[in-house]
């Protein structure tokens, strides 16, 4: 279990600029810094040293939140 949970974020992982520059070409505009910040903040992320990286499901939580967020008055995607 242990091991496919780490390889699921070794080869699924991406850093917060590469999930900035895909959903960029989707069209939605989201900064690195604020991806960081939301994960931090959710606790949702994974981290090898000074390297952060979050899987799809990681992603998908960090938009639900924001929608939690926007009841508290909290700053969202």
């Amino acid at each position: 279990m242990y091991e496919e949970k780490m390889s699921n974020f070794l080869s699924e992982g991406q850093t917060p600029e590469a999930w900035s520059k895909a959903l960029k070409s989707h069209g939605v505009h989201v900064s690195p810094r604020l991806i960081r910040t939301r994960a931090r903040e959710i606790g949702e992320f994974h981290q090898i040293g000074r390297l952060m990286l979050l899987t799809s499901e990681q992603m998908e939580k960090l938009f639900q939140s924001s929608g939690s967020a926007a009841e508290t008055g909290k700053r969202q995607f």
